[in-house]
């Protein structure tokens, strides 16, 4: 596809808006974690693992709604594919047309 990198995410953040959030707070979760431990803070470390798991459970179950509802909405895709071939029936008919036309000006000349 001539779809870049950057094209490509941004497609799949509006089709599931939900999984970059879930993924930011995973991550945001684990660098405060990080840094409790390294102050030797263990409670509020404890507390931020949890935050953590949390976050990535959240973002695994809106990566699997997100990918059941894709899967449900794949006949609209179908829809596409007919609109598809009805376009190139259509510019099929318009080029047999151009070309009758172009082979009665021949004969004439």
């Amino acid at each position: 596809s001539t779809e870049s990198y950057r094209e490509k995410a941004l497609r799949k953040f509006k089709q599931q808006p939900l999984v970059p959030v879930g993924a930011a707070a995973t991550t945001v979760a684990l660098v405060i974690a990080m840094t409790k431990m390294r102050k030797g803070q263990s409670n509020s470390f404890n507390n931020w693992l949890r935050v953590r798991i949390v976050a990535q459970g959240f973002t695994v179950a809106t990566v699997v709604a997100g990918s059941w509802a894709y899967s449900t909405a794949k006949p609209i895709a179908e829809l596409d594919t007919t609109a598809n071939q009805d376009k190139a029936a259509q510019e099929r008919a318009a080029f047999e047309a151009r070309l009758r036309l172009a082979e009665e000006v021949t004969r004439s000349e």
